[in-house]
Order: C-alpha cells, then structure tokens, then sequence
C-alpha cells in the first residue's frame, strides 16, 4: 500500500495499486470536476453580495449542482475501487465539502447565515484547492510560464469582482490596482475594500496572492537548479554513453584475443595429435610381420 502526501490533506484520490477500472473512471471524472470545484467560486459571491435577491437563489442552485456531484463522484468512486474505504478516508476533503455545500444550499433562509456564509467560504476555498491540485504543471519548472499567465489572469478577475461588489471603488483600474496591492501583502491604503464581500474577497486575495508569489519563487529557483541539473544529467549521460562505447570496444578486443589464442591451441592440439598418431604408427608392426 503506497500513500502520496495528498492524503494528509484529503487529497489522496485513487491509490496506485488499486484497479484499473478505478483509474480510468478518475481520469474520466477529472476535469468535470475542477469545473465543478471552481463553480464554488461564483456560488460564494453571489451568496454574499448585496444584489438582486434572484442571483442569490441561483448561487444556491450552484451550491446544490456542487453537492449532487461531489456525492455522486464519492459514491461511484467508492463502488468502483477495490478499497472503498481506504478511498473514502484518504479523500476526506470531499466529505468535508458535500457537508458544506449541503448547509449552504439548505441553510441560507436560516437564522444562521453568518454561519452558513462562513461555510461557503470555507467551502469555495477547499474546493479551489482540490481543483488546484489538479493542475500539477504550475508545480513544475516547465509551468512557470503558464503560472505567470494564471496570476495575470487572477488579478484581473479578482479586480473586475472588487470593481463590480464595491461602490467605492470607483473604476476597474481601482479595483485591479486593490487587487495587485492586497495579493502583494502591500497595502498602500489609498484604496481598500468598504463592503462585508469585498474585504472577504481581499482575505482571499492575500491566501491566493501569497501562494502564487510563494510558487512563482519556487519556480525561479527551480529553473536555474533545474538547469544545473539538467546540463549535469545531460553530461552524466553522454559520459555514459561513451564509457559504453569504449566497454564495447575492450570487449570486442578481448574476445577478438580470445578467438586468436583459442585457435593457436586447436592448431597447437591438432599437431601434437598428429604426432601422436604417426608415433602409434611407427611403434604399430604391420598385419602378418614376423
């Protein structure tokens, strides 16, 4: 049984000694649902802007198509592993996310909406980070450049939402300049949020901020060591291959002497054998002698 650190945080998904079938249905399911996980995002800031009552029906809606799916990928899932259980615990994150998903979509009327706001938050949150772990070339040194793509992509979302959910700010290049500002941990004060959304939206500006900055970094470092070690690797194999060759030549060398020495031998054998025949000859009276 082989674990990877995704488990710790219920992100373990099929293990790789499990079958084939359990495999092939979990590569089916994968992009439906990333798209899935990233629909929390929507979900959650329709439910908390102060608009029209008919968006926040309809990020209750979003919240219910994320729980059916999340419980029908943990069902099938679980009937097509040949370890349900192990599955069903070294995917805990997905139980965590149906039970939120299930008190947004049906405790928004409740007396608890703070709490039930809190969840979608925390919701919309796991669930980004299982739809981010999905994307596993932005850990790659080959992903630095789709990394900086998604980051400049980021920002301008998280600006047009700052832009669009709070009315003191004033244009789109606000609310992306409060975007940069608040992801970069800088916070120069000329603009801030003013709304209950948009100050959540900024918590999460920062988590997002700092994780793309702290793996943009990490893919700096890795691209010059990763150069090293790839012109190092690039150097061990052509060592290699020309140790082969030389190999290759003693070995055709060597047995090349071998032949020669063992045909010396057969030729030396034959004489002595034929000296030894005429030997017998000479010792041999012929038939009928006296």
């Amino acid at each position: 049984m082989t674990h990877t650190p995704l488990v710790w945080i219920g992100l373990g998904g099929v293990a790789a000694d499990d079958n084939a079938v359990a495999h092939d249905w979990q590569h089916r399911l994968h992009w439906f649902m990333v798209a899935v996980a990233l629909a929390s995002v929507p979900a959650y800031l329709l439910a908390t802007a102060d608009i029209d009552p008919a968006w926040h029906r309809v990020a209750s809606f979003l919240d219910f198509v994320i729980l059916v799916a999340f419980a029908a990928e943990m069902v099938w899932m679980m009937a097509v592993s040949s370890f349900p259980w192990r599955y069903f615990f070294e995917n805990w994150l997905n139980v965590v996310i149906i039970a939120g998903a299930a008190a947004a979509a049906f405790g928004a009327a409740t007396d608890w909406i703070a709490v039930v706001r809190a969840m979608r938050g925390a919701v919309a949150l796991l669930v980004v980070v299982r739809a981010a772990t999905e994307f596993r070339i932005l850990f790659t040194r080959k992903g630095a450049p789709m990394l900086l793509g998604v980051s400049f992509l980021t920002m301008l979302a998280l600006g047009a939402l700052f832009y669009w959910l709070d009315p003191a700010i004033k244009s789109f290049w606000d609310g992306l300049w409060l975007a940069f500002i608040t992801g970069a941990t800088v916070g120069y004060g000329d603009v801030v949020p003013t709304t209950g959304g948009t100050r959540v939206i900024a918590v999460l500006t920062v988590l997002i901020g700092v994780a793309l900055m702290t793996l943009f970094t990490a893919n700096v470092v890795t691209f010059f060591i990763g150069g090293e070690e790839a012109r190092n690797r690039e150097s061990l194999q052509r060592d290699i291959v020309t140790l082969r060759a030389e190999l290759g030549q003693l070995l055709d060398a060597e047995e090349l002497r071998l032949t020669l020495e063992l045909h010396k031998e057969i030729r030396a054998l034959r004489a002595e054998l034929a000296a030894l025949r005429a030997e017998l000859r000479t010792l041999t009276p012929p038939p009928g002698g006296a």
